[in-house]
Protein backbone atom coordinates (compact mmCIF):
# COMPACT_ATOMS: atom_id res chain seq x y z
CA UNK A 1 0.00 0.00 0.00
CA UNK A 2 1.31 3.41 -0.90
CA UNK A 3 1.48 6.65 1.07
CA UNK A 4 -1.59 8.01 -0.73
CA UNK A 5 -3.73 5.17 0.60
CA UNK A 6 -2.54 5.66 4.18
CA UNK A 7 -3.20 9.39 3.84
CA UNK A 8 -6.72 8.61 2.65
CA UNK A 9 -7.21 6.10 5.45
CA UNK A 10 -6.16 8.74 7.98
CA UNK A 11 -8.72 11.17 6.58
CA UNK A 12 -11.47 8.56 6.76
CA UNK A 13 -10.47 7.72 10.33
CA UNK A 14 -10.91 11.40 11.20
CA UNK A 15 -14.54 11.07 10.10
CA UNK A 16 -15.10 8.01 12.25
CA UNK A 17 -13.48 9.70 15.26
CA UNK A 18 -16.07 12.45 14.80
CA UNK A 19 -18.70 9.72 14.83
CA UNK A 20 -17.20 8.35 18.05
CA UNK A 21 -17.45 11.84 19.58
CA UNK A 22 -21.15 11.92 18.74
CA UNK A 23 -21.60 8.45 20.24
CA UNK A 24 -19.91 9.57 23.46
CA UNK A 25 -21.92 12.79 23.57
CA UNK A 26 -25.17 10.84 23.34
CA UNK A 27 -24.11 8.38 26.02
CA UNK A 28 -23.16 11.32 28.26
CA UNK A 29 -26.59 12.91 27.60
CA UNK A 30 -24.98 15.95 25.96
CA UNK A 31 -27.09 15.01 22.95
CA UNK A 32 -30.69 13.89 23.36
CA UNK A 33 -33.38 12.79 20.91
CA UNK A 34 -34.61 16.34 20.36
CA UNK A 35 -31.16 17.81 19.68
CA UNK A 36 -30.35 14.94 17.30
CA UNK A 37 -33.60 15.57 15.43
CA UNK A 38 -32.99 19.33 15.36
CA UNK A 39 -29.40 19.05 14.13
CA UNK A 40 -30.46 16.47 11.52
CA UNK A 41 -33.00 18.95 10.14
CA UNK A 42 -30.35 21.69 10.22
CA UNK A 43 -28.04 19.50 8.12
CA UNK A 44 -30.71 18.47 5.60
CA UNK A 45 -32.30 21.90 5.22
CA UNK A 46 -29.42 24.34 5.74
CA UNK A 47 -25.83 23.09 5.87
CA UNK A 48 -25.98 20.41 3.14
CA UNK A 49 -27.84 22.63 0.63
CA UNK A 50 -25.26 25.36 1.37
CA UNK A 51 -22.45 22.86 0.72
CA UNK A 52 -24.03 21.75 -2.55
CA UNK A 53 -24.65 25.25 -3.94
CA UNK A 54 -21.19 26.54 -2.98
CA UNK A 55 -19.45 23.42 -4.33
CA UNK A 56 -21.15 23.78 -7.72
CA UNK A 57 -19.52 27.15 -8.39
CA UNK A 58 -17.34 25.88 -11.24
CA UNK A 59 -16.59 27.79 -14.47
CA UNK A 60 -18.85 26.54 -17.26
CA UNK A 61 -17.31 24.13 -19.77
CA UNK A 62 -18.84 21.72 -22.28
CA UNK A 63 -16.68 18.92 -20.90
CA UNK A 64 -18.00 19.40 -17.37
CA UNK A 65 -21.57 19.67 -18.68
CA UNK A 66 -21.16 16.45 -20.67
CA UNK A 67 -19.71 14.64 -17.66
CA UNK A 68 -22.53 15.95 -15.45
CA UNK A 69 -25.21 14.61 -17.78
CA UNK A 70 -23.36 11.30 -17.99
CA UNK A 71 -23.29 11.08 -14.18
CA UNK A 72 -27.06 11.62 -14.05
CA UNK A 73 -27.53 8.94 -16.71
CA UNK A 74 -25.36 6.48 -14.78
CA UNK A 75 -27.37 7.25 -11.64
CA UNK A 76 -30.71 6.57 -13.34
CA UNK A 77 -29.47 3.21 -14.64
CA UNK A 78 -27.88 2.40 -11.27
CA UNK A 79 -31.06 2.96 -9.29
CA UNK A 80 -33.10 1.09 -11.89
CA UNK A 81 -30.84 -1.94 -11.46
CA UNK A 82 -30.83 -1.64 -7.66
CA UNK A 83 -34.63 -1.43 -7.42
CA UNK A 84 -35.00 -4.55 -9.57
CA UNK A 85 -32.26 -6.40 -7.69
CA UNK A 86 -33.69 -5.48 -4.28
CA UNK A 87 -37.11 -6.83 -5.21
CA UNK A 88 -35.62 -10.08 -6.51
CA UNK A 89 -33.42 -10.44 -3.43
CA UNK A 90 -36.35 -10.05 -1.03
CA UNK A 91 -38.20 -12.78 -2.91
CA UNK A 92 -35.11 -14.99 -2.98
CA UNK A 93 -34.64 -14.88 0.80
CA UNK A 94 -38.41 -15.26 1.26
CA UNK A 95 -38.86 -12.24 3.51
CA UNK A 96 -42.47 -11.09 3.54
CA UNK A 97 -44.62 -8.46 5.20
CA UNK A 98 -43.17 -5.40 6.94
CA UNK A 99 -39.76 -7.06 7.37
CA UNK A 100 -39.53 -7.71 3.63
CA UNK A 101 -40.54 -4.12 2.91
CA UNK A 102 -37.85 -2.79 5.24
CA UNK A 103 -35.27 -5.11 3.68
CA UNK A 104 -35.96 -3.75 0.20
CA UNK A 105 -35.82 -0.17 1.49
CA UNK A 106 -32.45 -0.89 3.13
CA UNK A 107 -30.99 -2.15 -0.14
CA UNK A 108 -32.25 0.74 -2.28
CA UNK A 109 -31.48 3.70 -0.02
CA UNK A 110 -27.99 4.33 1.34
CA UNK A 111 -26.77 7.03 3.71
CA UNK A 112 -25.79 9.65 1.15
CA UNK A 113 -26.59 12.81 3.11
CA UNK A 114 -24.83 12.05 6.40
CA UNK A 115 -21.98 9.84 5.15
CA UNK A 116 -21.84 9.90 1.35
CA UNK A 117 -21.13 13.61 1.00
CA UNK A 118 -18.48 13.70 3.77
CA UNK A 119 -16.67 10.66 2.34
CA UNK A 120 -16.80 12.01 -1.22
CA UNK A 121 -15.53 15.37 0.04
CA UNK A 122 -12.50 13.61 1.52
CA UNK A 123 -11.89 11.59 -1.66
CA UNK A 124 -12.63 14.11 -4.42
CA UNK A 125 -13.16 17.59 -2.93
CA UNK A 126 -15.60 20.12 -4.40
CA UNK A 127 -15.76 18.40 -7.80
CA UNK A 128 -16.83 15.22 -6.04
CA UNK A 129 -19.60 17.14 -4.23
CA UNK A 130 -20.68 18.62 -7.59
CA UNK A 131 -21.03 15.19 -9.21
CA UNK A 132 -22.51 13.53 -6.12
CA UNK A 133 -25.22 16.19 -5.91
CA UNK A 134 -26.20 15.35 -9.49
CA UNK A 135 -25.87 11.59 -8.96
CA UNK A 136 -28.15 11.94 -5.94
CA UNK A 137 -31.07 13.50 -7.85
CA UNK A 138 -32.82 10.14 -8.48
CA UNK A 139 -32.24 9.21 -4.81
CA UNK A 140 -33.95 12.38 -3.58
CA UNK A 141 -36.90 11.86 -5.92
CA UNK A 142 -37.25 8.17 -5.09
CA UNK A 143 -36.95 8.49 -1.30
CA UNK A 144 -40.24 10.33 -0.78
CA UNK A 145 -42.05 8.47 -3.57
CA UNK A 146 -40.88 4.89 -4.01
CA UNK A 147 -39.41 4.82 -0.49
CA UNK A 148 -42.79 5.61 1.04
CA UNK A 149 -44.52 3.11 -1.26
CA UNK A 150 -42.10 0.33 -0.27
CA UNK A 151 -42.17 0.99 3.46
CA UNK A 152 -45.97 1.20 3.63
CA UNK A 153 -46.70 -1.64 1.20
CA UNK A 154 -47.74 -4.18 3.83
CA UNK A 155 -49.11 -1.82 6.46
CA UNK A 156 -51.33 0.33 4.24
CA UNK A 157 -50.25 3.49 6.07
CA UNK A 158 -49.90 5.48 2.84
CA UNK A 159 -52.37 6.55 0.17
CA UNK A 160 -50.20 4.77 -2.41
CA UNK A 161 -49.75 7.94 -4.45
CA UNK A 162 -46.19 9.01 -5.18
CA UNK A 163 -45.73 12.63 -4.12
CA UNK A 164 -43.36 14.04 -6.74
CA UNK A 165 -44.29 17.62 -5.77
CA UNK A 166 -42.92 16.98 -2.28
CA UNK A 167 -39.76 15.51 -3.82
CA UNK A 168 -39.07 18.63 -5.88
CA UNK A 169 -39.71 20.86 -2.86
CA UNK A 170 -36.99 19.21 -0.78
CA UNK A 171 -34.05 21.53 0.05
CA UNK A 172 -31.55 19.03 -1.37
CA UNK A 173 -33.20 18.92 -4.80
CA UNK A 174 -33.70 22.71 -4.84
CA UNK A 175 -30.01 23.22 -3.99
CA UNK A 176 -28.88 20.92 -6.82
CA UNK A 177 -31.16 22.60 -9.37
CA UNK A 178 -30.08 26.05 -8.20
CA UNK A 179 -26.38 25.17 -8.19
CA UNK A 180 -26.55 23.54 -11.62
CA UNK A 181 -28.49 26.50 -13.04
CA UNK A 182 -25.78 28.86 -11.77
CA UNK A 183 -23.17 26.62 -13.42
CA UNK A 184 -24.92 26.51 -16.82
CA UNK A 185 -25.89 30.20 -17.15
CA UNK A 186 -23.20 30.87 -15.67
CA UNK A 187 -23.84 32.95 -12.54
CA UNK A 188 -21.15 33.70 -9.97
CA UNK A 189 -22.35 34.03 -6.38
CA UNK A 190 -21.07 37.30 -4.81
CA UNK A 191 -17.96 36.81 -2.68
CA UNK A 192 -19.39 37.47 0.81
CA UNK A 193 -22.45 35.28 0.14
CA UNK A 194 -20.32 32.48 -1.34
CA UNK A 195 -17.97 32.58 1.64
CA UNK A 196 -20.96 32.40 4.00
CA UNK A 197 -22.33 29.37 2.13
CA UNK A 198 -18.90 27.71 2.21
CA UNK A 199 -18.54 28.25 5.96
CA UNK A 200 -22.06 26.98 6.68
CA UNK A 201 -21.58 24.05 4.29
CA UNK A 202 -18.26 23.24 5.93
CA UNK A 203 -20.09 22.28 9.12
CA UNK A 204 -21.94 19.47 7.31
CA UNK A 205 -19.21 16.86 7.74
CA UNK A 206 -18.56 17.18 11.50
CA UNK A 207 -22.25 17.61 12.31
CA UNK A 208 -23.26 14.65 10.14
CA UNK A 209 -20.71 12.27 11.59
CA UNK A 210 -21.53 13.27 15.17
CA UNK A 211 -25.25 12.82 14.53
CA UNK A 212 -24.65 9.34 13.11
CA UNK A 213 -22.67 8.50 16.24
CA UNK A 214 -25.48 9.84 18.41
CA UNK A 215 -28.05 7.75 16.54
CA UNK A 216 -25.98 4.59 16.94
CA UNK A 217 -25.72 5.15 20.69
CA UNK A 218 -29.47 4.58 21.04
CA UNK A 219 -29.33 1.05 19.61
CA UNK A 220 -28.44 -1.73 22.11
CA UNK A 221 -25.20 -3.26 20.85
CA UNK A 222 -26.05 -6.87 21.75
CA UNK A 223 -29.43 -6.77 20.04
CA UNK A 224 -27.76 -6.43 16.64
CA UNK A 225 -26.21 -9.88 16.71
CA UNK A 226 -27.92 -13.20 16.03
CA UNK A 227 -30.04 -12.14 13.05
CA UNK A 228 -28.86 -14.04 9.97
CA UNK A 229 -30.96 -11.96 7.57
CA UNK A 230 -29.31 -8.85 8.96
CA UNK A 231 -25.82 -10.28 8.38
CA UNK A 232 -26.72 -11.20 4.81
CA UNK A 233 -28.21 -7.78 4.11
CA UNK A 234 -25.06 -6.12 5.45
CA UNK A 235 -22.83 -8.12 3.10
CA UNK A 236 -25.11 -7.37 0.16
CA UNK A 237 -25.37 -3.66 1.02
CA UNK A 238 -21.67 -3.00 1.64
CA UNK A 239 -19.91 -5.48 -0.66
CA UNK A 240 -22.09 -7.11 -3.32
CA UNK A 241 -24.00 -4.06 -4.53
CA UNK A 242 -20.92 -1.81 -4.90
CA UNK A 243 -19.26 -4.70 -6.76
CA UNK A 244 -22.28 -4.78 -9.08
CA UNK A 245 -21.49 -1.15 -9.91
CA UNK A 246 -17.71 -1.46 -9.99
CA UNK A 247 -17.35 -4.34 -12.46
CA UNK A 248 -19.54 -3.09 -15.35
CA UNK A 249 -18.31 0.50 -15.03
CA UNK A 250 -14.72 -0.72 -15.01
CA UNK A 251 -15.37 -2.91 -18.05
CA UNK A 252 -16.91 0.08 -19.84
CA UNK A 253 -13.67 1.99 -19.30
CA UNK A 254 -14.70 4.34 -16.49
CA UNK A 255 -11.91 5.34 -14.11
CA UNK A 256 -11.18 7.97 -11.47
CA UNK A 257 -14.04 10.10 -10.24
CA UNK A 258 -16.49 8.71 -12.81
CA UNK A 259 -15.95 5.24 -11.37
CA UNK A 260 -15.57 6.38 -7.78
CA UNK A 261 -18.77 8.38 -7.29
CA UNK A 262 -21.27 5.60 -8.19
CA UNK A 263 -19.32 2.92 -6.31
CA UNK A 264 -18.74 4.97 -3.15
CA UNK A 265 -22.35 6.18 -2.95
CA UNK A 266 -23.73 2.65 -3.34
CA UNK A 267 -21.13 1.40 -0.82
CA UNK A 268 -22.54 3.62 1.92
CA UNK A 269 -24.39 2.01 4.85
CA UNK A 270 -28.17 1.99 5.17
CA UNK A 271 -29.90 5.38 5.11
CA UNK A 272 -29.97 6.89 8.59
CA UNK A 273 -33.68 7.69 8.28
CA UNK A 274 -34.65 4.06 7.63
CA UNK A 275 -35.75 3.65 11.23
CA UNK A 276 -37.78 6.86 11.15
CA UNK A 277 -39.51 5.77 7.93
CA UNK A 278 -40.28 2.35 9.40
CA UNK A 279 -41.73 3.89 12.56
CA UNK A 280 -43.78 6.44 10.60
CA UNK A 281 -45.41 3.74 8.46
CA UNK A 282 -45.77 1.11 11.22
CA UNK A 283 -43.23 -1.18 9.59
CA UNK A 284 -40.41 -3.20 11.21
CA UNK A 285 -38.66 -0.35 13.04
CA UNK A 286 -36.51 -2.70 15.12
CA UNK A 287 -35.03 -4.48 12.08
CA UNK A 288 -34.42 -1.14 10.31
CA UNK A 289 -32.62 0.34 13.32
CA UNK A 290 -30.39 -2.72 13.71
CA UNK A 291 -29.50 -2.55 10.01
CA UNK A 292 -28.49 1.11 10.32
CA UNK A 293 -26.25 0.22 13.27
CA UNK A 294 -24.57 -2.86 11.80
CA UNK A 295 -23.99 -1.49 8.29
CA UNK A 296 -22.61 1.77 9.67
CA UNK A 297 -20.30 -0.12 12.04
CA UNK A 298 -19.05 -2.45 9.30
CA UNK A 299 -18.59 0.43 6.85
CA UNK A 300 -15.65 1.58 8.97
CA UNK A 301 -13.79 -1.32 7.33
CA UNK A 302 -15.49 -1.57 3.93
CA UNK A 303 -15.31 2.10 2.89
CA UNK A 304 -11.48 2.25 3.08
CA UNK A 305 -11.44 -1.07 1.21
CA UNK A 306 -13.46 0.34 -1.66
CA UNK A 307 -11.39 3.52 -1.63
CA UNK A 308 -8.31 1.35 -2.15
CA UNK A 309 -9.79 -0.12 -5.35
CA UNK A 310 -10.72 3.30 -6.69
Amino acid sequence: MNDAFFSLLNQILVLFFMMAAGYAARKAQVLNQETIKGISLLILQVTLPSLIVSSMQFPFSMELLHTSLLIVGISIVTYGVIILFSRLYVRLVKEEGPRGDVLQFLLVFSNVAFMGFPIVSVLYGDLGIFYTALFNIPFNLLLVTLGVAIMSRSTGQSSGKMNFKKAFRSPGVIAVLLGFTFFVLPVSIPGPLLESLQLIGGTTTPLSMMIIGGMLADIPFRSVFGDRALYQATVVRLLLMPLMMYLPLRLLGFTGIMLGIPVIIIAMPVAANAGAFARLYDSDYYFASKAVFLTTLCSILTIPLWALFL
